[in-house]
C-alpha cells in the first residue's frame, strides 16, 4: 500500500477517522486574540446548536483543526428527511415509510456525508450550523471538508492500475465515496475510452494505408463523433435513472453569495423564494459577448503576430542560429498559453460572481460555459488560423503585413515568392496537442505534488529549528493540547495535511476531456495518430485523476449531480464544428491546396452539414430503440416498488422500530449498487460502539472544546510571536 498512499502504515487502524465526519480548519494569524476568541467561540456555538459534537486539535501554524461528528440518530433523521424531499419532488419513486423522528440507514458514505454537509453548511433555518468557508464572518474558515478513506482510495487507485478500463463495479464505488458529480465524471472518462479504443485502431489503419487528409478517413472519423455523443447522452440519462438522481437539480438551495432583490411565493410549494430580476442578469450575462469577441481579437492579433515573425525568420532572415529562431515566436507563444487561459479564466470567474446566480447547480453551468469559451479561444484558435488563414493564404496575406519592409534586411526581397510549407498544419497539431496532454498532466498531477512534499519537508525543518527555542510551559491540559497524544499523532498529521490540499473541481477535468475530444473532432484528419497518443495519455489520465483527487486535494462534498452539466452542450457544439472543420480540410489539404475555388469550398460545407444533421437523427432514433430494453427495466422496477408499497399499505405493515444509521469508514471496493438496494452491507460496516482509540478520542477534552479551542489560541499566538518579531524587524 505505501506505492499509493503517503500515509501508509503497518497497523490498519492507522487509517481509521475515529467517527470524524468533518474537519473544519480556522485560522487566527491576522487577527488580535480577543478577535480570534470571539469568533471561535461563535463556530462552536453555531456547531453544537446543529446537533453536531466536536473536539479541538491545533493545525500548522496558527490554526485550529475542528473534528465534527454527528450524533447518529439526528444523521438518520436527517437521511431520511433528504428522502422524502427527493419523493415529494418526483426525483424517487420510492415513499420512505415513517415520521419526522424515523432514523434511516445511509446506502452509501456518500449520502451520510450529504447530510453532514447540510448540517454544517446549510443556514440556521434549515437547519444548518451556517458555515460558510471563505464569507462573512467565516472568512478565517480556510477549510470546510470530510476526511478521505485512505484504505479505501489505495484500494481502488491500486485495482485501476491493474486494468485497462474502469468497471461498473468501480463506477459505483467511486460514486459511494465521492457521490454523483465526481462519478459523472469518471463515467464518462470510461465512455470516452471506450470509444477512443476504436479510434485509435482505426487511426493506425489510416495512417498506414490513406494517409492525412483521406476522405474515408475524415466520413469514419465524423460518425465516430456523432455516434460517441449520442451514445453518451444516453448513456447518461441511464445513469442518472440508476443512481436515483435524475431532475436532482431542483433540489437545490441558495448559495450563501446569493443577493436577492425581493421575495414571491413559490405557486407549486406555496413557500416564499428570494428572487433576484432576471432583467438585470440578463443584462449581465450579455456583458460575456464584448468580452470574449475582445478576448478572441486580442488572441487573435498575437497569433498574427507570431505567424509574421515566423515568416521573417524562415524566409528572409538570414544570419546566424536561423533554423532555431525559425521556431522561436511560436514556442514563446506556446508556452505562454497556459498564463493566458488563467487570466482569462480568472475573468471569467468574476463575470460569474458579477451576474448572482441563486444555486451552485447554476453557478457551475454559467462558469463551465465561460470556462468552456475561453479554453475554445486559448486552445483551438490558433491552429484553426493555421488551418484557414495561414497555411492557404499566408502567402497572399505577407505583402500587406508589411514585415519585409522592416529596417533595410530586405529592400531585395519579392514577397510573392514566399512559399509556406502545407506540413505545418499536421506540426502544428502533432505538437499543440499532444505537449498539452504532458503539460497538464504534469501541471495538474506531477507539480501539485512536488509542491505538497517540498512544503511538507520544510514544514518539518521548522518545526525541528522552533521548538528548541520555545522552553515555556503553559498549563498541563494546555501542553496536554499542544503535543499530539500517540494515539492520535498519526491521525492528526493526516488530518492536516489533508486540510491543506486544494479544492477539487471535477468541471475542470470535465472540460479537459472535452478539450481533447475538440482536437480529435476539428483536427484528427490531419494527423489520424492523434487518437492512439490520446489513448495512452488517458491510461496515465485517470488514474493521475484519481490520484489528484485522493491524495493531493480535499475530499470533496458528495454533490449530487444527474449529468456532466453544460459540457454536454459543449460535446455537441464540437461535434458539429469538428464536421465543418474536418470537411474544409480535406477540402483545402487533399490536392495539395491546388485548384481551390470558394465557391466549391463553401458548398463543401453546407453539403456536410445536411449529412451531419441526417446522421445525427438516423443515430439517434436508432441507439434510442436499442436502449428502449434499460428504459423497461426501469419502468418494471418502478411498478413492481408501487406495487409492493400498495400490498404493504393493505396489511397495515408499517416499521415502527428505529434503525441505526450504519456509516463508517469502510465502503467494499467489490460492490455494485444493486448490492445496495438489495439490502446488503457490503457497502457500510456498522459500527457498534467506536473502536478504543475513538472513545479516547471524543473523550480527550476535559473542559469542553471551546474552552480547549481558546488555549490553544493563546499559547499558539504566543509561539507566534518570535517568528512576527523577525517579519516586523526584517521589514
Amino acid at each position: 500500500m505505501s506505492l499509493f498512499s503517503p500515509y501508509a502504515s503497518a497497523d490498519p487502524s492507522d487509517l481509521e477517522n475515529l467517527g470524524v465526519d468533518w474537519v473544519i480548519q480556522y485560522e487566527f494569524g491576522d487577527i488580535d486574540i480577543a478577535q480570534a476568541i470571539d469568533e471561535f467561540r461563535t463556530l462552536i456555538h453555531d456547531l453544537e446548536e446543529a446537533h453536531c459534537l466536536t473536539q479541538v486539535r491545533h493545525g500548522y501554524g496558527a490554526s485550529l483543526l475542528v473534528c465534527i461528528h454527528v450524533p447518529r440518530e439526528h444523521l438518520g433523521n436527517m437521511v431520511y428527511k433528504s428522502r422524502v424531499k427527493d419523493w415529494l419532488y418526483g426525483i424517487s419513486h420510492e415513499l420512505p415509510v415513517g415520521d419526522d423522528y424515523t432514523v434511516v440507514d445511509a446506502e452509501t458514505p456518500a449520502e451520510a456525508l450529504r447530510s453532514v454537509y447540510h448540517v454544517v453548511t446549510w443556514a440556521k433555518s434549515l437547519g444548518g450550523a451556517g458555515i460558510t468557508p471563505g464569507l462573512g464572518q467565516w472568512e478565517r474558515v480556510t477549510a470546510c471538508t470530510p476526511l478521505h478513506d485512505q484504505a479505501i482510495n489505495a484500494s481502488l487507485l491500486k485495482k485501476m492500475s491493474r486494468r485497462m478500463k474502469l468497471t461498473e463495479e468501480d463506477l459505483d464505488t467511486i460514486r459511494a465515496l465521492f457521490g454523483e458529480k465526481v462519478a459523472f465524471y469518471f463515467a464518462f472518462f470510461h465512455c470516452y475510452n471506450s470509444f477512443i479504443l476504436f479510434a485509435a485502431c482505426w487511426g493506425i489503419f489510416s495512417w498506414a494505408y490513406l494517409g492525412p487528409y483521406s476522405v474515408a478517413c475524415a466520413l469514419v472519423n465524423c460518425f465516430w463523433f456523432i455516434v460517441f455523443v449520442e451514445y453518451w447522452k444516453i448513456r447518461q440519462t441511464d445513469l442518472a435513472v440508476r443512481w436515483n438522481v435524475q431532475g436532482v437539480g431542483v433540489l437545490k438551495v441558495n448559495r450563501p453569495e446569493y443577493v436577492w432583490d425581493r421575495q414571491v411565493r413559490d405557486p407549486i410549494t406555496n413557500e416564499m423564494v428570494h428572487v433576484f430580476s432576471p432583467t438585470r442578469q440578463f443584462v449581465r450575462q450579455l456583458l460575456l459577448i464584448p468580452f470574449a469577441t475582445v478576448a478572441a481579437l486580442a488572441l487573435g492579433t498575437l497569433i498574427v503576430v507570431t505567424f509574421a515573425l515566423e515568416i521573417f525568420i524562415s524566409e528572409i532572415y538570414t544570419g546566424p542560429l536561423k533554423g532555431y529562431l525559425e521556431f522561436l515566436p511560436t514556442v514563446i507563444f506556446s508556452l505562454s498559453l497556459p498564463s493566458i487561459s488563467n487570466l482569462l479564466s480568472s475573468i471569467a470567474t468574476r463575470m460569474t460572481d458579477y451576474e448572482n446566480y441563486r444555486t451552485q447547480d447554476q453557478y457551475d453551468v454559467a462558469q463551465t460555459a465561460k470556462t468552456f469559451i475561453m479554453r475554445f479561444i486559448t486552445a483551438f484558435l490558433p491552429t484553426v488560423l493555421t488551418a484557414f488563414v495561414y497555411v492557404p493564404f499566408g502567402a497572399r496575406l505577407m505583402p500587406y503585413l508589411q514585415i519585409s519592409r522592416i529596417a533595410s534586411l530586405a529592400k531585395s526581397i519579392d514577397t510573392s515568392k514566399i512559399h509556406i510549407d502545407p506540413s505545418r498544419l499536421q506540426q502544428e497539431v502533432i505538437y499543440l496537442s499532444m505537449t498539452g496532454q504532458v503539460l497538464s498532466f504534469g501541471e495538474e498531477v506531477v507539480l501539485p505534488y512536488v509542491k505538497r512534499v517540498l512544503r511538507q519537508k520544510w514544514r518539518d525543518y521548522r518545526q525541528k529549528q522552533i521548538r528548541p527555542s520555545h522552553s515555556r510551559q503553559f498549563s498541563r491540559y494546555t501542553d496536554q493540547l499542544m503535543i499530539d497524544s500517540p494515539d492520535e499523532a498519526a491521525f492528526l498529521t493526516r488530518i492536516r495535511n489533508e486540510v491543506e490540499g486544494d479544492e477539487y473541481n471535477v468541471h475542470d477535468d470535465i472540460i479537459e476531456m472535452c478539450e481533447q475530444y475538440g482536437y480529435m473532432a476539428l483536427f484528427g484528419v490531419a494527423w489520424p495518430l492523434m487518437s492512439v497518443g490520446f489513448l495512452i495519455n488517458n491510461w496515465f489520465e485517470v488514474r493521475g485523476d484519481f490520484f489528484k483527487l485522493s491524495l493531493e486535494c480535499q475530499r470533496p462534498p458528495p454533490i449530487r449531480s444527474d449529468s456532466i452539466g453544460p459540457s454536454m452542450q459543449g460535446l455537441e457544439l464540437l461535434t458539429w464544428t469538428g464536421i465543418l472543420s474536418t470537411s474544409a480540410i480535406v477540402y483545402l489539404y487533399r490536392n495539395g491546396m491546388e485548384q481551390v475555388q470558394l465557391s466549391s469550398f463553401f458548398l463543401t460545407i453546407i453539403a456536410a452539414e445536411w449529412a451531419y444533421l441526417a446522421v445525427r437523427f438516423a443515430v439517434r432514433i436508432g441507439l434510442q430503440k436499442m436502449a428502449m430494453r434499460t428504459l423497461r427495466q426501469e419502468s418494471s422496477r418502478r411498478y413492481a416498488v408501487r406495487k409492493s408499497f400498495l400490498e404493504a399499505v393493505s396489511g397495515s405493515s408499517s416499521p415502527k422500530s428505529k434503525l441505526r444509521v450504519r456509516f463508517q469508514d469502510r465502503v467494499s471496493v467489490y460492490s455494485t449498487s444493486e448490492d445496495v438496494r438489495s439490502g446488503s452491507e457490503e457497502f457500510l460496516h456498522e459500527s457498534q460502539d467506536g473502536s478504543p482509540r475513538e472513545k479516547r478520542f471524543w473523550a480527550a477534552s476535559e473542559q469542553g472544546s471551546a474552552d480547549a479551542g481558546i488555549r490553544l489560541i493563546k499559547a499558539l499566538s504566543v509561539c507566534e510571536q518570535p517568528k512576527s518579531g523577525k517579519k516586523e524587524k526584517g521589514a
